[in-house]
C-alpha cells in the first residue's frame, strides 16, 4: 500500500473521530489535558462564567484549560488533579445554576448521605414531579428524598431499594431527555394519564407548566392516577390574556458562535434557544444557517398602586423583562432615593453596576446611612421600558476592579473575592464590580438557594407585605 493511501486513511480515521469527539454534551465522559470537543467548549464557558478561564473559548482542554481546573477545585475543596470528572463537572454545573438539566453520577446514594450530589438529584426530583415544587433542595439525603426515589424506581420498574446507582441514574437521564423533547401542539382538549406520567411530563410536552395544568384541573396537589383525563386547555370563557407569549425570529449563524453566545446575546438562556430548534447539547452549528430565536413578551400585571412595582417571576418573567446592558432607574422603597444602573451579568439573579460615578455616590451613601453592612438588603422598584418592576437589592460591589478591564484575570477583587476574571463592564463610575439585584425566586450563584430577605423585599416592593 503506497504513503499516500495510508496518510489518507489515517486522516479520515481521525476526521471520524473528532466528530464524535465533537459532539459530546458536557458530563458525558471525563475531560483532561489534550481533549477536544463541544463538551470542552462547555467546560472553558462554565469556567468562565465563575472567574477561573480568562482567554477565548477554544474546545481545546489544553494548559491553561488544566489550570483553570486546578484552580476551581482548590476553591471549592475537590479533589486537584486538574481532570474534570463527574464530581467536578456536577459542582461547575451546580454553580453556574444548570445542575438539574442532567443528573451527573458521582457515587451511589442512599439515605443518609450527604454532598452536593444529593441535592443534584433532589433538583431531578423536583423537576420530574417527586418531591414538591415548592420544596427547598438541601445536600441531605432523608426521608422525603428516600421516599422520592423508591416512587421514581416504582413508577420505571426498577428495583425498589431507595438506592440511586447506576440503573436508576440512567433511568432519570432517560426521562429527563424524553421530557425535553420538542413540545407536542394541543389538538384537544383531554390527555389521558398513562403508567409513568407526572405532571412536569405532561407539562413539556404540551408546552405547559406544571401551574396551568393544576389550574385548568383545579388540583390542589401533584398527584395524578393512571386513566385520569385532564384538560389541557380552558374554556374560551375562562381563558385570560395574562401569561406569558411566545414568538420566533430568524437568526443566521456567523463565524465564532455557539448556542451558548447566541442564546446570551438574545437574552434568552441555552434551553430555550435548544427547544425551539429541537437541538441538543452536542448539536454542532454551521456558519450561514438559519435558525429560530424565542421572543418572550412578558404582559404588564396590576398592582396595588402606582408606587408598587410588578411581581415577575425571575425565571419565567423578570429576567425577558431586563436585558442586558439596558439603562433602568432604581428607586429605594423606602425613602424615594433614586439612581441609574445597568444589568451586565447574572444568570440566577441580575448582576448590576452603577451607570455613573454619581450613581455610585448615591447607593454608598443610602447604605452608608441605614446599615452597617452593603450585603443588606432593602426594597426597591425598577423603572425600565415604561414598567415598575418589583425587586430587593444589596449593595456590595464584588468580584471586579474599575481600573482594570472587564474579563481580565485580576488579584485582590472587591468584596473579598480574590484572584479571577473582572466582572466590572462599566468603567468611569468608581465602582469595584457589580451589585446583585434579586426577583421573585431567583437564587444566589454561589448555594443556588432562594434568599428569604430578598424575597421579603420583593413582596413589600410589589404590595404584598
Amino acid at each position: 500500500m503506497k504513503k499516500t493511501q495510508i496518510w489518507v486513511i489515517v486522516l479520515t480515521i481521525t476526521l471520524l473521530f473528532s466528530t464524535v469527539v465533537q459532539a459530546a454534551p458536557l458530563g458525558s465522559r471525563p475531560l483532561s489535558l489534550g481533549q477536544r470537543g463541544e463538551d470542552v467548549e462547555q467546560l472553558q464557558y462554565l469556567l468562565k462564567r465563575l472567574g477561573y478561564f480568562n482567554t477565548d473559548v477554544t474546545g481545546y482542554y489544553g494548559n491553561i484549560t488544566r489550570q483553570s481546573v486546578l484552580n476551581f477545585q482548590s476553591s471549592y475543596k475537590l479533589t486537584v488533579d486538574g481532570h474534570a470528572g463527574p464530581e467536578t463537572i456536577y459542582r461547575l454545573k451546580y454553580e453556574n445554576g444548570v445542575a438539574a438539566e442532567t443528573y451527573t453520577y458521582v457515587r451511589s446514594l442512599r439515605q443518609g448521605y450527604r454532598g452536593y450530589d444529593v441535592k443534584n438529584l433532589q433538583d431531578v426530583l423536583k423537576k420530574l414531579g417527586y418531591l414538591p415544587a415548592s420544596l427547598e433542595t438541601t445536600c441531605y439525603f432523608g426521608q422525603m428524598t428516600d421516599n422520592a426515589v423508591r416512587a421514581f424506581q416504582k413508577d420505571m420498574a426498577l428495583a425498589i431499594d431507595g438506592s440511586v446507582g447506576p440503573a436508576s441514574s440512567k433511568a432519570l437521564n432517560n426521562v429527563l431527555a424524553k421530557a425535553a423533547e420538542p413540545a407536542k401542539p394541543i389538538t384537544k382538549n383531554t390527555y389521558k394519564v398513562k403508567p409513568g406520567d407526572t405532571l412536569w411530563e405532561i407539562s413539556k410536552k404540551y408546552n405547559l407548566t406544571v401551574g396551568q395544568i393544576k389550574e385548568i384541573n383545579k388540583l390542589k396537589s401533584d398527584l395524578i392516577y393512571v386513566g385520569q383525563e385532564l384538560y389541557l386547555k380552558k374554556e374560551p370563557s375562562q381563558a385570560k390574556d395574562d401569561k406569558v407569549s411566545l414568538s420566533y425570529i430568524d437568526y443566521r449563524v456567523n463565524a465564532g458562535d455557539t448556542i451558548w453566545k447566541i442564546a446570551n446575546n438574545h437574552n434568552i438562556t441555552q434551553n430555550d434557544l435548544l427547544k425551539a430548534n429541537g437541538f441538543t447539547t452536542s448539536t454542532i452549528l454551521y456558519i450561514g444557517q438559519l435558525i429560530r430565536v424565542p421572543v418572550y413578551t412578558v404582559p404588564v400585571k396590576e398592582t396595588p398602586g402606582p408606587e408598587y412595582g410588578e411581581y415577575l417571576d425571575w425565571w419565567t418573567e423578570a429576567q425577558y423583562v431586563l436585558p442586558f446592558n439596558t439603562p433602568f432607574e432604581v428607586t429605594d422603597f423606602y425613602t424615594g432615593t433614586s439612581f441609574m444602573a445597568v444589568r451586565t451579568f447574572g444568570a440566577n439573579h441580575a448582576d448590576c453596576e452603577p451607570l455613573t460615578t454619581d450613581d455610585t455616590v448615591i447607593i454608598k451613601n443610602l447604605w452608608d446611612r441605614y446599615h452597617t453592612s452593603y450585603w443588606t438588603s432593602r426594597p426597591i422598584t425598577i423603572d425600565i421600558n415604561g414598567r415598575r418592576l418589583a425587586a430587593s437589592m444589596s449593595a456590595m460591589l464584588h468580584a471586579g476592579l474599575d481600573a482594570y478591564p472587564n474579563g481580565a484575570y485580576i488579584d485582590n477583587r472587591s468584596g473579598g473575592y480574590g484572584y479571577g476574571q473582572n466582572f466590572d463592564a462599566i468603567k468611569g463610575n468608581k465602582a469595584d464590580g457589580h451589585f446583585d439585584i434579586h426577583f421573585l425566586n431567583s437564587t444566589t450563584h454561589n448555594t443556588g438557594t432562594i434568599n428569604s430577605n430578598h424575597q421579603k423585599n420583593i413582596r413589600i416592593s410589589a404590595g404584598l407585605n
